[in-house]
């Protein structure tokens, strides 16, 4: 069905996956897009993004290189982070494991013992 639409139309391949592709998606410039998402951001509709490009792997340097920049001189996407690890990136706490406390620390430096005998 796709490539009778196609032929009666005389789209392309590319206008032919816009037409067709699922219709949440957004097609546009990197600027259009931009203005699009901050739109949606002043406005209390997203608070972030899930953006895939049309092509991969070539689609993502498009992201990179064009999108983000757009997105970044609106604001709307950090420039740095200011945490050390994606953990504070996110905003998330310290595993339940984590234990500064002196006894694990003494048995993380201690050596490897698999409770096994060496005579076994």
């Amino acid at each position: 069905m796709a490539e009778w639409q196609a032929q009666a139309h005389g789209w392309s391949l590319r206008e032919t996956v816009i037409a067709l592709g699922p219709q949440r998606g957004h097609v546009g410039t990197p600027s259009g897009l931009a203005d699009k998402f901050a739109h949606f951001v002043r406005h209390g509709a997203i608070d972030g993004f899930n953006v895939t490009p049309y092509l991969i792997p070539e689609g993502l340097d498009d992201i990179v290189d064009l999108l983000v920049p757009e997105l970044q001189e609106r604001g709307i996407y950090r420039t740095e982070y200011t945490g050390t690890t994606l953990r504070e990136n996110l905003g998330l706490r310290e595993p339940l494991t984590h234990r500064t406390d002196s006894r694990r620390v003494e048995r993380r430096d201690a050596p490897f013992h698999s409770g096994r005998s060496t005579h076994d």
